[in-house]
C-alpha cells in the first residue's frame, strides 16, 4: 500500500506542476489559438490531481502530503525547464515531448503494478489519466507541427 501511496503522490505532484505551467501559458501565450488547449489541458490536470488526492490512504502511518513530492530531481528539471522556455515552439516541445512522455511512462509503469482485483479504484483513476494523457499528447503534438518540428 505505501508503494502505491508514494507512487500516487509523485503524479498527483507532476499533475500541479503542469496545472501550474499549463494555467499560464493559457494566458500568455502569444499565439492565442493556442491558449483554449493550454486552458483544456490545465483543467485536464487539476482533476487528474484532485483524482489522484482520493486515491491517497488516509491512515495515521502515511501523511498524505508529504506525498505529493517530485520523484527524483529530473521531475523538478523538467518542470523547471517548462518554466523557463521562452517560445510557444519550447513550451510545446518541453511538456508535450519530455514531461508528458515522463508522466506517461510513470502512470503506464503504475498501471501495470496495479492489481485491478484489489484496487480496482486507483486502476480506473490511472486508466482516465492515460487516455486524457494520449488525447492531450496527440493535441500537442499537432501544435508542434505547426512550428515545422514534432514530439
Amino acid at each position: 500500500m505505501l508503494e502505491n501511496a508514494r507512487r500516487l503522490g509523485h503524479q498527483r505532484w507532476l499533475e500541479l506542476q503542469l496545472f501550474e505551467v499549463l494555467a499560464g501559458w493559457a494566458t500568455d501565450t502569444p499565439e492565442a489559438h493556442l491558449q483554449p488547449m493550454f486552458a483544456a489541458h490545465c483543467h485536464h490536470h487539476a482533476w487528474h490531481a484532485d483524482l489522484i488526492a482520493a486515491r491517497l490512504p488516509e491512515i495515521d502511518e502515511v501523511d498524505t502530503a508529504a506525498l505529493t513530492v517530485p520523484a527524483d530531481a529530473e521531475a523538478q528539471q523538467l518542470v523547471a525547464s517548462a518554466r523557463a522556455t521562452a517560445t510557444t515552439a519550447e513550451r510545446l516541445a518541453c511538456v508535450y515531448g519530455a514531461i508528458y512522455q515522463r508522466l506517461s511512462a510513470d502512470v503506464t509503469a503504475h498501471l501495470q503494478a496495479t492489481d485491478p482485483r484489489v484496487d480496482g479504484p486507483t486502476t480506473r483513476v490511472l486508466t482516465l489519466i492515460t487516455r486524457d494523457l494520449i488525447e492531450d499528447m496527440l493535441a500537442g503534438d499537432m501544435a508542434l507541427h505547426e512550428f515545422g518540428a514534432h514530439g
